[in-house]
């Protein structure tokens, strides 16, 4: 299936104007961890350095006689790194971090580093540790530039019980990339760092920005078993309508709809779908589900009962090609009262090579002018059912 092997694509670069300007940043930010923070982690016998600290060479001159006295000096190794943004002297950085490890500071100035050399690999555990920590949201936003990048590869070894980043480094991956991120999602998922209708939110996300492939492989991953070309056919689950469930598209408050479409129980069969026409205007389609359908021809089946339906041309279910086109693919007879009685309907229909991945079944009035007047009675469908038909 052609979704299932959307994520086996080359990943770009990163832009190198992109990549530098991360690194500036992350630059800037390493500056703004200041003095004053240092002193608020610092043990009491260095707080004289806190009191009116020297500034350029001889702070860092200071600095230096300390660590001579005391090689041990965390917080002095810290210090200078910081002071001399550690990029012209990494032993001073390399020690700062064998002595202070989750320092901040440090972890900024690593990443910082590591990024101006356009080292994505070596960036990225510094960037996931400050995101794990909650230190700065930059650190998220360069995680979320590597995503979009094509280089999200490069962290799935950080998603680890318990860790935090990857929520966080996902809201901020522009839509447009969010494709990038699947393998992320996928993981997390599995691994249980990412709740279920979290990931939905991600699935209409992919839909709405077209990328239907990837949008049912993340379908898939959420449902983690096989289903069928049509899903929730005998309405038995509540709706996903984030992912390829039915979608109720009537919108506004029940009171002025002109037809309220819900799931609800019958007696002797279980959940059926019900909609109940107020007689006002409304929009059609009423429900839809997206098919992931590829081309050939397929067999569509369903039941459906109706009383006291008051309407000129009656209902059907229509295939669209997705997102839309002006004309259906398929259409059913209309669908007419039939004074309470569950009847059988079938359609059967051909999917064209252009429709592109996706079609969408939906029900519509026969004639639009008759959502447009408005229609009074009630309709209920259950059973349904999609079959490919082998030519």
């Amino acid at each position: 299936m052609a979704g299932l092997n959307a994520w086996n694509r080359p990943a770009p670069l990163l832009l190198p104007l992109a990549g530098l300007a991360a690194a500036a940043w992350i630059a800037w930010l390493c500056v703004g961890i200041n003095l004053e923070r240092g002193c608020a982690v610092e043990d009491t016998p260095y707080l004289g350095l806190c009191g009116n600290p020297p500034a350029g060479a001889a702070a860092a001159a200071a600095l230096r006689a300390r660590i001579a006295g005391n090689p041990g000096d965390a917080n002095a190794y810290v210090r200078l790194a910081v002071l001399e943004r550690a990029v012209s002297t990494p032993h001073v950085l390399a020690a700062a971090a064998a002595l202070a490890p989750v320092n901040p500071s440090v972890l900024l100035l690593q990443a910082s580093a590591a990024l101006a050399q356009q080292n994505w690999a070596q960036a990225a555990a510094p960037l996931v540790q400050l995101s794990n920590r909650g230190d700065t949201s930059q650190a998220d936003t360069v995680l979320a530039t590597m995503v979009a990048g094509g280089r999200g590869d490069l962290l799935v070894p950080y998603l680890t019980p318990g860790s935090r980043w990857l929520p966080l480094v996902l809201a901020q991956v522009p839509p447009r990339s969010f494709t990038m991120a699947l393998p992320l999602v996928v993981e997390g998922l599995r691994q249980g760092l990412l709740p279920p209708d979290s990931v939905l939110s991600y699935v209409r996300q992919l839909k709405a920005a077209g990328a239907w492939a990837d949008a049912y492989s993340l379908w898939l991953a959420v449902q983690a078993r096989p289903l069928p070309s049509l899903y929730n056919g005998d309405f038995d689950v509540p709706f996903q309508p984030d992912g390829f469930d039915w979608e109720v598209t009537a919108a506004g408050r029940p009171a002025r709809a002109g037809a309220i479409v819900e799931r609800r129980l019958e007696d002797g069969r279980g959940a059926i779908l019900d909609v109940r026409f107020t007689g006002r205007e409304m929009v059609t389609p009423l429900v839809r589900q997206y098919l992931f359908v590829g081309p050939g021809r397929y067999r569509l089946r369903g039941n459906f009962m109706s009383r006291q339906l008051r309407m000129e041309q009656g209902m059907a279910w229509a295939v669209r090609c997705a997102p839309a086109r002006p004309l259906p693919i398929a259409r059913t007879q209309p669908l007419g009262d039939t004074t309470g009685h569950w009847l059988p309907f079938t359609l059967e229909f051909s999917v064209p090579a252009d429709c592109g991945l996706v079609a969408s079944l939906q029900l519509e009035t026969t004639e639009p002018v008759e959502a447009a007047l408005g229609v009074r009675g009630r309709m209920a469908f259950d059973h349904f059912s999609l079959e490919k038909i082998t030519p």
